[in-house]
């Protein structure tokens, strides 16, 4: 059979092009290595991931459902065999391919998690009292410190949560979701701005994520003129059940039963936080260019694997079911 490269949607390659840019911004993070340590979920054969990765987003341009699933499996073994690759933007840049699949079911897969991504990351924004008074206006002040009143950056953590919240509430309505894209596209590209040399110069393993973002709307809205009613009854039972698991999941981040980052907690200022006098888990920033996933379990983990005897971590975590279980404060010894 032919190959037909050409009827391959423009969005799709630029996604696959954008997840081939994470692997290789993050390259050292997908190989097996002695330090920082593997943190497995799941005691598995470890392999150097990143080239394997790489190929199987080639596959995608040849043979989409064959390549698709490949990198899928490939993906989440990865993850399993070591827990730091559990990065946002690795998952979501997955689903927006799956979104891009001539396929009911995929595609509303991809549209539930933009949605989901973008009504979570403005809801955990505003709960969080850290984003409004010290991260918002921080990721204000690059682009706008110039151009608007202290006043309005000192705002910028409702700006910034209510404008993704928005965007989220738009998409969900057919009449305005062309009005979502529009806003997207504004919001993701000023965070691409942000991030980059222009503004912060920070954190770029996440710069090629948000290029996607800014086309997802174009790509997976546009065009959707039904209801979601409508088009739930356009997909499979097991669909359904898997969007309806993706919009409200990442309400258990609150009780612990869901990771931060899978419950899209981006820059919000309100996951566990931990310091060791053993290695610190900041080094995953300077090593692989992504923060370790901040998980009571990753950061206990970490700490076993590369404490000595006497080595302490504090974990400290703000989240009101954390502290009501004193869970608040927690001080870790090196076993040993």
């Amino acid at each position: 059979m032919a190959v037909r490269i050409k009827n391959i949607p423009l969005f799709r390659y630029l996604v696959i092009a954008c997840q081939a840019a994470t692997i290789v911004v993050t390259f050292p993070l997908w190989q097996v290595r002695e330090s920082p340590p593997l943190l497995p979920l799941i005691p598995l054969p470890t392999f150097d991931m990143g080239v394997i990765l790489l190929v199987s987003l080639a596959l995608i341009l040849i043979r989409p459902r064959e390549g698709l699933i490949a990198h899928t499996v490939l993906l989440v073994y990865s993850m399993l065999v070591d827990q730091t690759r559990i990065q946002p933007e690795c998952v979501s840049l997955l689903f927006l391919m799956w979104g891009t699949y001539p396929d009911p079911n995929a595609q509303a897969l991809g549209r539930a998690h933009v949605i989901t991504l973008w009504l979570w990351a403005g809801i955990n924004k505003l709960l969080s009292p850290a984003f409004i008074v010290g991260t918002g206006p921080m990721l204000m002040r690059p682009l706008f410190s110039d151009i608007l009143p202290p006043e309005i950056i000192d705002m910028g953590g409702y700006l910034i949560g209510f404008s993704e919240l928005l965007v989220g509430v738009l998409a969900i309505f057919p009449r305005t979701r062309r009005i979502a894209a529009l806003a997207a596209f504004v919001l993701h590209t000023g965070i691409v701005l942000t991030l980059s040399p222009v503004g912060m110069n920070w954190n770029e393993s996440v710069w090629a994520w948000n290029v996607a973002l800014a086309f997802a709307g174009f790509a997976l809205l546009w065009k959707w003129q039904e209801n979601p009613i409508k088009s739930a009854r356009a997909v499979r039972l097991i669909t359904r059940a898997a969007v309806v698991l993706l919009l409200i999941s990442p309400a258990g981040f609150y009780i612990g039963v869901v990771d931060a980052y899978l419950a899209h907690n981006l820059y919000s200022s309100n996951t566990a936080d931990a310091n060791s006098t053993a290695l610190s888990p900041g080094i995953t920033w300077s090593v692989f260019n992504v923060p370790l996933p901040p998980e009571h379990r990753i950061y206990e983990q970490f700490f076993k694997l590369t404490c000595e005897p006497g080595d302490r971590m504090t974990i400290n975590d703000t989240r009101w079911w954390f502290r009501q279980q004193g869970l608040g404060t927690r001080r870790l010894d090196c076993p040993d």
